[in-house]
């Protein structure tokens, strides 16, 4: 009897493991469709505010049940590990969709000021009357946003739910990696981490961030880069420069397929691929009657433009006030005058939009000369850890442009996250990073934050200077610091 009971055992083991996969397709299906049906009733998607009636209503709750499956069958797809732990990961990834469906009514002042005009915009020029309007946004973007908006849907939903898909996605590669590099049950526990995030719940599911697509194919960059027995450098140059296309904060990660090309893992010469990748993403919307020099130069607006807003995002831009009186009242004092007078015209001397623009342009200058001197300190430091120097990179990079919205702050959100249980001497600045990222996020209809922005960019900063060891972490650092 128990000769037949274990021959029965590992009959099914062998057949569970060969047909792993697709137990856990049919899992997954099993998931969306009973998530789908509890909206029907009385889940999140039960109160549609901008619907537009039952059909649409339909529509919707069936695009998300797909996108829901689609995010779990990609998660039994990532996974190298048995069905039990899979199916673990497949309800935490439904657990934190869920949560961010809760947000799908939610507006933000970013979506009604900025993306909701270009959307109204395009619903009746296309793509040129959108290129025409000055949001902020690159061609490619813009593309995106096209696309997804098309539809009897409400836009903004749409947007959500493409943002939904783009960040589950990049947290599925970021714990494939963890998968690689030997994290065990630490993987799952990432994974929760990485869907129960604020940032990820306002940002994501709040914001409909379009450039949370950037984020979803840097991490399929460096995933195709280092995270494959067999690197793919072509497709990984390709949806790196897609990634820049989307978000011009993405270029900030050029040095590292500057040291691949110094290895000689990649030819020089392939790096052309990225600059070709983003000029045929604004082929498009030149054609559709944007003009050429401004489809490209959007290509670098998150880098140096100054755009009329960027909440949730604790970096440079926050240090100097706006001129605008309303917008910052606490600086009303300064904004309105200034007590000195002009020795010519012994006028008083006003605050005005054209000083702001000014020292936020040579604050710009002087950030990139500092980030060039942050990759120096990378090259030549090899007795640190590849993490601490990728986090170093990407913290600075995100500090220093003064022009980074809340999207792009959820790559070093998740490498913090990844730092907290793989790294225990980087948990304090990665704790850092997190709370202030997590306290500058906006609540959605009121744009209120935890910390003032300034004091989140203060502790980021600090953050940046322990991981480049200006701030003595531990006693190996202060032993160094006191040896220099």
């Amino acid at each position: 009897m128990k000769v037949k009971l274990m021959l029965i055992l590992q009959s099914s083991e062998r057949f569970v493991q060969r047909w792993r996969f697709l137990i856990a397709c049919a899992f997954a299906v099993l998931i969306a469709g009973l998530l789908a049906l509890y909206n029907v009733s009385s889940g999140p998607l039960h109160n549609l505010n901008d619907i537009g009636g039952w059909n649409n209503r339909a529509l919707f709750i069936l695009m998300t049940a797909a996108v829901h499956a689609s995010m779990l069958v990609l998660c039994a797809g990532f996974c190298r590990v048995g069905l039990a732990r899979t199916a673990l990961r497949q309800v935490i990834v439904t657990a934190g969709f869920y949560i961010m469906l809760m947000a799908i009514n939610h507006k933000t002042y970013y979506y009604v000021n900025v993306i909701q005009p270009v959307v109204r915009a395009m619903d009746g020029g296309g793509l040129a009357a959108g290129a025409a309007m000055d949001a902020g946004l690159s061609a490619p973007a813009l593309l995106v946003t096209y696309l997804v908006t098309r539809g009897p849907v409400y836009d903004m939903y749409l947007l959500k739910l493409f943002a939904m898909a783009c960040y589950l996605f990049s947290a599925l590669l970021l714990v494939r990696f963890a998968d690689r590099n030997g994290f065990g049950i630490r993987s799952e526990v990432l994974l929760a981490l990485c869907v129960i995030l604020p940032q990820g719940f306002m940002n994501a599911a709040c914001s409909a961030l379009p450039e949370l697509a950037a984020l979803a194919l840097l991490g399929a960059a460096f995933t195709l880069a280092f995270g494959m027995d067999r690197p793919q450098q072509m497709a990984s140059l390709a949806c790196f420069g897609a990634a820049c296309a989307l978000c011009g904060a993405c270029l900030y990660a050029l040095p590292v397929y500057g040291w691949m090309a110094y290895q000689k893992k990649i030819k020089a010469k392939q790096l052309l691929l990225v600059p070709a990748v983003m000029l045929a993403l604004c082929l498009p919307v030149i054609f559709a009657g944007a003009p050429v020099i401004k489809a490209i130069v959007s290509l670098f607006e998150a880098n140096f433009g100054l755009p009329p807003y960027a909440g949730g995002a604790p970096g440079l831009f926050h240090i100097i006030p706006r001129a605008v009186v309303e917008e910052t009242p606490q600086y009303a004092p300064i904004l309105r005058h200034l007590p000195q007078l002009d020795l010519i015209t012994h006028e008083q001397q006003f605050y005005t939009q054209e000083h702001f623009a000014a020292v936020m342009h040579g604050m710009t200058l002087a950030a990139f000369a500092a980030y060039m001197g942050l990759c120096a300190w990378v090259w030549n430091s090899e007795k640190q850890s590849t993490l601490r120097r990728i986090m170093a990179v990407v913290l600075g990079a995100l500090v220093f442009c003064p022009n980074v919205t809340a999207g792009a702050w959820l790559a070093v959100d998740l490498l913090c996250l990844y730092a907290l249980l793989s790294a225990p001497q980087l948990r304090l600045p990665a704790c850092m990073v997190l709370f202030a990222t997590a306290a500058g996020s906006c609540y959605p209809m009121t744009e209120e934050v935890l910390v003032p922005m300034i004091a989140s960019f203060a502790l980021c900063l600090l953050a940046l200077l322990m991981l480049t060891g200006v701030i003595p972490m531990n006693q190996e650092d202060g032993e160094e610091k006191a040896h220099e």
